[in-house]
């Protein structure tokens, strides 16, 4: 009996211990240059999103990501509006390429089974010449999000946001 309660203390403190973050994300980062600021004329318009993931899954990841990526655009003022006289967009194509749900319960007790992850690949085209590709991913797993409900929402705006920064720092 000892020896049972011995591992289970062993257990948890290796899962305390080895999950305790925040959100991790994986970036491919650039370093803005002085004097890098987005050309007040270029204007972007979301026209793919898709599922690479290969699995079908009980939220519209599709919808969740492309409404992010409009939210984003919108806040940087970058968002196409459309409209004869403004100049004709890039377009934005985005795919998930990882996307594990989570679960509520499962972050605080087993952390490296409830965290939730996505992962995204974006191209920024001018016709069909590829002007920038991004890559972002966002982990929430215990610390932070731990309590967090519906982190599968929260983890699409994170995304988002972090794909259009990088995208507007390399224009």
């Amino acid at each position: 009996m000892k020896r049972l309660t011995s591992l289970i203390a062993v257990l948890m403190m290796s899962g305390l211990l080895i999950a305790c973050g925040t959100s991790k994300s994986a970036k491919l980062e650039t370093q803005p240059q002085p004097g890098d600021a987005v050309p007040r004329n270029v204007k972007i318009r979301v026209v793919d999103v898709s599922n690479k993931t290969g699995e079908l899954f009980d939220v519209d990841i599709i919808g969740l990501l492309w409404s992010g990526l409009d939210e984003s655009l919108r806040k940087r003022d970058l968002l196409w509006k459309g409209g004869p006289s403004s100049p004709a967009p890039l377009r934005l194509e985005a795919q998930v390429v990882k996307f594990q749900k989570g679960s509520f319960f499962l972050r605080p007790v087993l952390p490296f089974l409830g965290k939730t992850v996505l992962g995204v690949r974006c191209d920024l085209k001018d016709g069909d010449r590829v002007v920038e590709s991004v890559e972002a991913k966002e982990t929430i797993s215990y610390g932070s999000g731990v309590f967090t409900t519906e982190a599968w929402r929260k983890i699409f705006a994170q995304v988002s946001e972090d794909v259009i920064t990088q995208l507007s720092r390399k224009l």
